[in-house]
């Protein structure tokens, strides 16, 4: 499986139409729990004054993704993402300058 970072930005954030709410709770059962395929894993927020969402997730590839979030409501007012990504850091940068 891969890892994934999905950027979550509002379709049209001035609309006020009134839209069918989003099946969260389903969501996190469903593909919150060890061995779901796509894996939701987590969310970030970023503040009051940015709208746009952050979630990471487990996936063989991005269409898998889209579907879920498609199936659960999430794409009816928000657009979704996915960004291939690898997890790195100082230790593995560390780590790699000492197998030379």
């Amino acid at each position: 499986m891969a890892l994934y970072l999905v950027v979550h930005t509002p379709v049209d954030p001035d609309n006020i139409t009134v839209m069918a709410p989003t099946r969260m709770l389903d969501l996190a059962r469903d593909a919150g729990t060890e061995g779901a395929s796509p894996r939701w894993l987590k969310t970030w927020s970023p503040d009051l004054h940015d709208d746009r969402i952050f979630s990471l997730w487990e996936a063989e590839d991005a269409a898998e993704i889209g579907q879920i979030l498609d199936r659960y409501g999430f794409l009816s007012h928000m657009s979704a993402q996915p960004l291939r990504v690898q997890e790195w850091g100082p230790a593995d940068v560390i780590a790699a300058e000492g197998a030379r």
